[in-house]
């Protein structure tokens, strides 16, 4: 393959994700994109969720369009890509002993703090919450999943944390894997209605840019 060449499943995704983004501008808004954005988000969610290695893509290719939103100055699309990251992290079954996108993914959301309010403080979250990531893998799908039943946070810390679906051959943990990005996305609903609280405080961003 040539260098700067893209595989036909790079393609899929990247178009998936600007299906996602598509008519997200200010500029362009409209109060009937809420349908068709969930639409793509699942569509981009089944196809990244067909094998591991597409989360990474996925992150890949979101931390890009993370940069050409800071050359470009490109406000609102911010936030979408904060949230798509954010749930990409947590539903992403194994990321290599030599992978460095959280270390990447790091130095592009610090460039970010000086932004005004609300981006920097997006911004600021999202780099707790790969620090956190970076010392605990899968620390944060663990406290996000007590959260959601309601289960107390333990008193002790692990310094590894199994995410549920590491192993393929545990079918019946699939599921879960699903559950959380659209728990994470903000699609899913907790029995008796409701989001969980991590996707509640992200939910708030969006309505604070009108998104």
């Amino acid at each position: 393959m040539q260098p700067g060449a893209t595989t036909c499943t790079e393609d899929r995704i990247q178009h998936a994700l600007e299906r996602c983004l598509h008519g997200l501008s200010l500029s362009r808004r409209s109060t009937s994109w809420s349908a068709g954005l969930c639409l793509n988000c699942w569509s981009l969610q089944e196809l990244v969720s067909r094998d591991p290695g597409h989360f990474l893509i996925l992150l890949e290719q979101i931390l890009q369009k993370t940069r050409e939103v800071q050359e470009k100055g490109t406000y609102d699309l911010l936030t979408p890509l904060a949230l798509l990251f954010y749930s990409t992290v947590l539903c992403t079954p194994h990321f290599p002993p030599d992978s460095d996108l959280l270390l990447k993914a790091a130095s592009t959301y610090h460039r970010f703090l000086t932004w005004p309010v609300p981006y920097c403080s997006i911004c600021q979250e999202l780099l707790t919450f790969i620090d956190a990531e970076l010392k605990a893998p899968g620390i944060s799908y663990q406290r996000l999943v007590r959260a959601e039943q309601g289960l107390p946070i333990r008193s002790h810390r692990s310094s590894t944390v199994p995410r549920p679906w590491q192993s393929l051959r545990t079918s019946s943990r699939r599921p879960q894997r699903h559950r959380s990005w659209h728990l994470a996305s903000g699609m899913l609903q907790r029995p008796g209605g409701g989001s969980g609280p991590s996707c509640r405080r992200w939910e708030k961003k969006l309505a604070s840019l009108g998104c």
